[in-house]
């Protein structure tokens, strides 16, 4: 459990076990929601009120996001990495991927061909190694990088709060670091080696980031690698916390979820699309201010539909290695991907797909005062 909550996995457990119906119509009908009201949602006993929940989370994302969506893309940077992440294709050990970071030059490039198709949000990716990915490189390409898109994230190695300042300095606003589980055993068995395996490190990097001025702080865990209410409950409780703390920045949710493939990971805890729907439902209701982003992981009939309930953000185009938008098509190479895209759609299919929803695109949605 997220180490701050007084009660144990068996606490937690014990209380979404023994959720009731009355229980969940009474945190449908609240106006404001607590900790235990998520609880309630995620339970068994929510089952049956999906279709209320569809409606309850629908009416607090219009409140806050009306109709409309915004879209980003990622940009890998770099894929080699010093972590040994059992679940993930850049761990060290697997000699199947071929390892790239792209120079100054094919970054632009591929922010070229991003920004050509509207999208004006990039989240920055880069596996983590230290000698490469140092806080003066990221730096420099977010300086770069800001020359064309008006909003920047990061999704890289934790960095101390002195490292945020100068990125946040450099141009980036947002960050966004998976927990990936908040059981500290299953940690250390998925993380056996690699600065990732500092369990308390990762866990207060959204908390530094905040502190260096980020305005928008990412939370997530891994689905499938362990039982997903208990870590969404965690993963809850670190909201309320970061809310707390760093109450000048807004919260964003992500739901990854690990996709079986032929010869890859195969998640201990699958979670299917009735639980992550039940689940970002849930989230949206008891934090309607919050972002909430649906991944490229998932299939296109999901995400168009999600995006009129829960989420808020969503990735248009993906391209999960470096060089994926321009410099791999251009030296015809092969593309070897962080893990498997569930929608290959192009960003004008999936701006068509917003539209015909009845939604709005947005492709900029901050500006820096000047």
């Amino acid at each position: 459990m997220f180490p701050l909550l007084k009660y144990s996995d068996a606490d937690v457990e014990t209380f979404i076990a023994n959720a009731t119906a009355g229980a969940v119509r009474t945190s449908l009908a609240k106006e404001r929601h607590d900790w235990f009201d998520l609880l309630n949602l995620i339970s068994p006993a929510a089952y049956p009120f999906m279709g209320v929940m569809r409606d309850a989370a629908r009416i607090a994302r219009r409140r806050y996001y009306g109709k409309t969506v915004s879209v980003y893309a990622p940009l890998y940077i770099g894929n080699t990495c010093i972590n040994s992440c059992r679940y993930c294709d850049f761990r060290r050990q697997h000699t199947g991927t071929v390892r790239r970071n792209l120079t100054l030059d094919e970054i632009r490039a591929e922010a070229e061909a991003i920004h050509k198709t509207g999208i004006d949000s990039l989240l920055v990716v880069a596996g983590e190694d230290p000698k490469v990915n140092t806080v003066a490189h990221l730096a420099e390409v977010g300086r770069l990088l800001k020359t064309i898109f008006s909003y920047l994230a990061l999704e890289v190695a934790p960095q101390s709060e002195d490292g945020y300042r100068e990125l946040f300095a450099a141009g980036f606003e947002g960050l966004t670091c998976f927990q990936e589980t908040y059981d500290q055993t299953l940690y250390r068995e998925m993380h056996p080696a690699g600065p990732k395996a500092d369990y308390e490190w990762r866990l207060n990097t959204q908390l530094r980031a905040g502190r260096a001025g980020f305005r928008i702080l990412g939370c997530a865990f891994l689905l499938g690698l362990g039982p997903w209410r208990r870590e969404a409950a965690s993963l809850a409780a670190h909201a309320f916390y970061l809310m707390k703390e760093c109450y000048e920045a807004k919260v964003q949710f992500a739901f990854p979820r690990i996709c079986r493939v032929d010869g890859g990971f195969v998640p201990p805890c699958e979670v299917n699309d009735e639980d992550l729907e039940q689940m970002m439902l849930a989230f949206r209701i008891v934090f309607p201010q919050c972002c909430m982003t649906v991944s490229t992981r998932e299939a296109p009939a999901f995400r168009d539909r999600i995006v009129q309930t829960a989420a808020d953000n969503m990735s248009a185009g993906s391209r999960v290695t470096p060089g994926g938008y321009a410099v791999l098509e251009k030296a015809r190479a092969a593309d070897v991907a962080q893990f498997t895209l569930s929608d290959s759609r192009s960003p004008t299919e999936v701006f068509a797909a917003i539209r015909a929803n009845g939604q709005e695109v947005v492709f900029k949605n901050w500006d820096n005062r000047i």
